[in-house]
């Protein structure tokens, strides 16, 4: 009977791997998967058919930052280990404080690899965002882990734990990540998107829109995950494997841009040099507050004219975002080696960011009141 430990069962990506667990486990109960996380998945907005898989599992509600929740978490009745473990729950957020991304990613990260001992293999989630700047080139796994900014930096020395933990162990990089309950990747552009349509105009963009900003969908992540642990599990040894994970479509900003354009029926306008010249010249946080300034009040009316009167989600983009320097920064990844892999039989089901991949995201958002009600 496997036995699976999601730490961060409750948030954008262990939500994806509950789903994907729950899809795949048999009827007759044999399998014990166990979910950790600091949220109520009721607390969490998730739709209701969502909810019913949670409490099918054994979920457990706690402080991740602290040690003894985390060795109760790991604690079974039988005393036996856990086959697989997955460590989701380092901080993904943008904008938090360093000491916040020390805690979440770092520390919580090295708790993770020490009570995973005995365990038969540790995935441990991390990011894409720890590679610099690679001119326009996509990055494969052995490029530079040139870490810019806090989350990324937290994330590089999150990655040496899980290396560390003398247990088969696998470490994942994730593109820019959207897909049901995205609410900071993909999520501003979207809004960006539906702003637009309400006020009749082109959906305004920058950057060049040949710049790469590599996507994938949070299903392939939880899918990649599981194929990449049983194939680690298969080899044995204590080693560590490092996949990145993103889609074929070698996404670009103009792909992107048109991908939501196309949802919402509306034209992206790729702003012209000068524009682009003048936002250069701001820092990242400078231009994310003249972006955020005037999308924020828009989108707050729109909210209130469709009954809308709490949402946590927001066109706001913090400047440590992808997008918010992706002149300097692309967003390069080649995600290829994880198909390539032999033995490990992994294929991406959504290939390329597309308007029917996400048209889920608002219309989830929709259904549990997120958004406004308008058919799209």
């Amino acid at each position: 009977m496997p036995a699976f430990l999601i730490i961060g069962a409750a948030n954008f990506y262990g939500r994806a791997l509950v789903e994907q667990l729950c899809a795949e486990r048999p009827d007759d109960g044999s399998w014990e998967i166990r979910g950790v996380d600091k949220v109520l998945p009721q607390l969490a907005s998730f739709p209701g058919d969502v909810l019913a898989l949670y409490a099918t599992i054994d979920y457990r509600m706690g402080n991740l930052r602290c040690a003894a929740f985390l060795a109760q978490a790991f604690a079974r009745d039988d005393g036996r280990a856990w086959d697989f473990v997955f460590n989701f729950g380092g901080e993904q957020k943008f904008g938090q404080a360093a000491h916040a991304y020390d805690q979440d990613v770092r520390q919580l990260a090295a708790r993770v690899a020490e009570l995973s001992r005995g365990a038969r293999v540790l995935v441990h989630l991390s990011t894409a965002l720890v590679f610099g700047a690679a001119a326009n080139a996509a990055c494969a796994e052995d490029a530079a882990a040139d870490a810019l900014g806090p989350l990324a930096r937290s994330h590089a020395d999150a990655e040496a734990s899980a290396r560390a933990a003398g247990v088969p162990a696998v470490v994942l990089r994730p593109a820019l990540c959207y897909g049901p309950g995205d609410r900071q990747n993909a999520a501003p552009m979207l809004i960006m998107g539906q702003l637009s349509r309400a006020g009749g105009s082109a959906m305004p963009v920058l950057w060049d829109r040949g710049l790469r900003i590599s996507t994938v969908h949070v299903a392939d992540v939880a899918r990649a995950a599981l194929a990449a642990g049983r194939w680690q599990q298969a080899r044995g040894g204590a080693g560590a494997a490092v996949f990145n994970v993103a889609d074929g479509g070698d996404t670009t900003n103009g792909q992107l841009a048109q991908a939501v354009g196309a949802l919402f029926g509306v034209e992206p306008s790729f702003q012209n040099v000068a524009v682009n010249f003048m936002a250069k010249r701001l820092g990242s946080a400078e231009l994310a507050e003249e972006v955020n300034q005037s999308l924020l009040g828009p989108w707050m009316d729109l909210l209130a004219a469709h009954g809308v009167a709490n949402s946590p989600l927001s066109p706001y983009m913090d400047p440590e975002h992808p997008y918010c320097r992706l002149d300097a920064q692309p967003r390069g990844v080649d995600g290829s080696l994880i198909t390539r892999t032999p033995g490990l039989c992994f294929a991406y089901q959504h290939p390329r960011v597309s308007p029917e991949a996400l048209r889920p995201v608002v219309e989830e958002f929709q259904r549990v009141g997120l958004w406004p009600a308008i058919p799209i």
